[in-house]
């Protein structure tokens, strides 16, 4: 009977210990213990740095040597130009590109990206998204992102702690999946995707380099100063980032000597695991399961064959070996199995043991022990006591633990929002300032705590501000702002308050009517000039004498108002906000074969429209897309023979695509310029009896159907004459 009891109780405990350590592991309640062991080994495994990167850090001398961050796009072209004698493998350039640098020096970085070939962009995630989105991803802006060879993400996946140990791969945001900077760098450099990638391996931890400095790097300010001989860059993967004080991200990392580090030194970290095939790999959930319980396991086993001094024995041993295994098997084989859940089931082994064999020795003052444990409740002492920690003591020194991290952590937020270079005010739900950083203080007034923020922002712009309804800008003075507020929740999820963030937009406002005023003398007073010599040679044609010369010189006023147009029309095209309304393409399509018939009909040139009269609906603009039209058939008629027929064809597919094809029977073009049509001032070709076309009609188209995001191709036809094909998303 005894016996049978005695297997019973073993049995349990192991159930017991199964179903508690099986829990630690499901729900990783150890995690926070884990990674302090494994920061302090995975120096162990990191490989040394690889001599193929190289890191081209904008740091706080080239900051002094070039000037205030950011810097003009015409710096990183010439960076690019640069580095373009020494032909390095790849350039991960981890700069963000997501706003206009003014249109010359963007045009020149591009040039520069695509004579280079390899060099690759980050992507900018925001989250959360717009309109329920989990992310949003905003690349680089034309024409800069569509001149790199590719575009990848440098998203971290931090841990609870803060602390860095992980990225993916490849992340799906926007409808499509991002490949990490870093492996695209590695395919350009190597040919080929890294071998984590093949082995399916989406998740990669990185055995992180115990040390800065481990990695060459050289000033961006003397490579642009030409100081950096060539023989040194060529051939090696360039990583060129932010790592001056006070700029760009920093991350906490595993074995990090010397505080947080870069951004940049992160990128670098990441490659050099994927060049040395050294990533940390965390086995399978049913293994970390089995290699969690297989200690508890084997000192259950022991304990029916082994005496308590033995047994005890046994159980220093398994712990000692739940250390080092973890750890042979970090450093040589790069697998991670976390140590605590197997630790932690086998200090409740042998206490539940002990336990189970005492309750048989003396079961009445146990139960009494029993009762008043769980009665019980234990009441921190005033003072410290000297004696040995006990559970109360224990709970003491994690409440102050605790109170320590919640300390660290506000100074981290302190000191987080003082690092933000804009204004930046922390409210209660009530619109009380509760926080404001120095930019602020020094906009605002020092005296800023208690004040409603609703009132302040209202008395500083001289405008109606509410708590509930903040405007999208504020002008302060001469300066402009962009109002943005968010909410700021408690660990529950719910709101607690509100950011208010000012982000000085007084240079982009400057810019923007610096634009406006251009394109307005362009639209106006370019036009004005040339209508009244068309009206000149209009009303005085028999004054000239020459009867060839008036038409020509109506001509070329009449091709001055097309290029003004054409022009502004293309600039504002960039600028304006995209609004669609549902039409019908074909009508816009016969509202532009009717614009014109006038010029088609003077030639004896037919202009022919198939599937018109059946509905195709889709959202777009229609002025912008009649105008493209209206261009493609201008070129249509323009390079068609006398007596020639352009012909139009629509119709739509099962999946919802609407398709147009516009054939002429000019001369046609050569296939290989068909891919620089739609550039601006790209490919221009020569009509019969005309000077050359200055490009911007059909980069108006270009931009028109990528406004639509739609798809557009050119081919020649045989025997002689060019076909473009425009395809959209249509309307059910």
């Amino acid at each position: 009977m005894q016996h049978r009891r005695l297997l019973l109780e073993w049995c349990v405990i192991v159930l017991v210990t199964m179903a508690l350590v099986a829990g630690l592991v499901a729900a990783r309640a150890t995690e926070r213990i884990d990674h302090v062991f494994y920061d302090s080994l995975v120096g162990f495994r990191a490989p040394p740095p690889s001599d193929h990167i190289l890191l081209v850090t904008i740091d706080d001398s080239s900051i002094a040597a070039i000037g205030r961050w950011p810097w003009p796009r015409a710096v990183h072209a010439r960076m690019l130009e640069r580095l373009e004698a020494a032909r390095p493998a790849a350039i991960a350039y981890d700069v963000l590109f997501t706003e206009p640098g003014g249109s010359a020096d963007d045009a020149r970085l591009a040039a520069a990206e695509k004579t280079l070939g390899s060099v690759v962009l980050p992507v900018l995630f925001e989250a959360p998204g717009h309109d329920g989105r989990p992310i949003d991803a905003t690349p680089p802006i034309a024409p800069i992102g569509t001149a790199a060879r590719a575009i990848g993400h440098v998203a971290l996946l931090p841990d609870d702690d803060g602390t860095a140990r992980s990225v993916l791969l490849s992340l799906p945001a926007d409808g499509r999946v991002w490949l990490h900077l870093m492996e695209w760098a590695y395919r350009i450099a190597f040919g080929h995707p890294s071998a984590a990638w093949q082995h399916h391996r989406n998740t990669i931890t990185i055995p992180f380099q115990p040390y800065s400095g481990g990695f060459r790097t050289i000033s961006f300010a003397d490579v642009l100063a030409g100081q950096v001989p060539t023989a040194f860059l060529r051939g090696r993967i360039v990583l060129v980032g932010v790592t001056a004080a006070g700029l760009g991200d920093r991350y906490v990392v595993p074995m990090r000597r010397g505080g947080p580090i870069s951004g940049l030194e992160v990128q670098a970290n990441l490659l050099n695991t994927l060049i040395a095939h050294r990533s940390i790999v965390t086995p399978a959930r049913p293994v970390l399961f089995a290699a969690a319980l297989l200690p508890s396991l084997l000192l259950l086993i022991c304990f029916w064959r082994l005496g308590p001094g033995h047994a005890f024995a046994a159980s220093l041993t398994l712990i000692a070996l739940g250390l080092v295994v973890p750890a042979v098997l970090l450093a040589l084989a790069g697998i991670w199995l976390p140590p605590t859940p197997g630790l932690i089931g086998l200090l409740l082994v042998y206490p539940l043991w002990g336990w189970r064999r005492l309750q048989a020795v003396d079961r009445a003052i146990g139960q009494e022990l029993t009762a008043f444990a769980a009665e019980a409740a234990p009441v921190p002492p005033r003072a410290p006591r000297r004696a040995p920690l006990d559970p109360v003591g224990g709970q003491t020194a994690r409440l102050r633990d605790a109170i320590t991290d919640m300390r660290d952590m506000r100074q981290l937020v302190s000191d987080t929002i003082e690092s933000v270079d804009d204004p930046l005010l922390v409210t209660d739900l009530d619109d009380r300032i509760l926080l404001a950083n120095r930019p602020a203080a020094a906009l605002f007034g020092s005296s800023l705590a208690g004040r409603q923020a609703a009132a302040l922002l209202a008395d500083a712009a001289e405008t109606e501000v509410t708590p509930d309804a903040m405007p999208a800008e504020l002008a302060v003075g001469d300066r402009a702002f962009s109002l943005r507020r968010s909410s700021l929740c408690g660990s529950d999820g719910e709101r607690r308050g509100w950011i208010v963030h000012l982000l000085d937009i007084t240079a982009t406002r400057a810019a923007e009517r610096e634009r406006e005023a251009a394109l307005e003398f362009l639209s106006h007073d370019m036009r004005s000039p040339q209508s009244s010599i068309i009206t000149l040679i209009e009303h005085h044609r028999h004054a000239l004498g020459d009867a060839d010369i008036a038409p020509r010189i109506a001509a070329l006023a009449r091709r001055t108002l097309t290029l003004a147009d054409n022009f502004v029309e293309l600039a504002r095209l960039d600028v304006a906000r995209f609004a669609p309304d549902e039409l019908d393409l074909g009508d816009v399509l016969t509202e532009a074969a009717d614009d014109l018939w006038s010029q088609a009909s003077s030639r004896n040139i037919r202009i022919e429209l198939e599937g018109t009269d059946q509905p195709r609906f889709m959202l777009g603009e229609r002025d912008t897309l009649r105008r493209m039209f209206a261009n493609l058939l201008d070129n249509a008629v323009k390079f068609s023979a006398d007596d020639g027929v352009v012909r139009c064809r629509l119709t739509g597919d099962a999946a919802g695509w609407i398709e147009c094809v516009i054939d002429d029977d000019g001369p046609g073009m050569p296939p290989e310029r068909c891919a620089d049509l739609f550039k601006r001032y790209g490919y221009r070709r020569k009509a019969p009896g005309s000077r050359h076309a200055a490009g911007l009609g059909l980069a108006y188209v270009g931009a028109a159907v990528a406004r639509h995001h739609g798809e557009i191709n050119c081919t020649p036809r045989a025997p002689h004459g060019t076909r473009f094909i425009l395809r959209f998303a249509g309307v059910p």
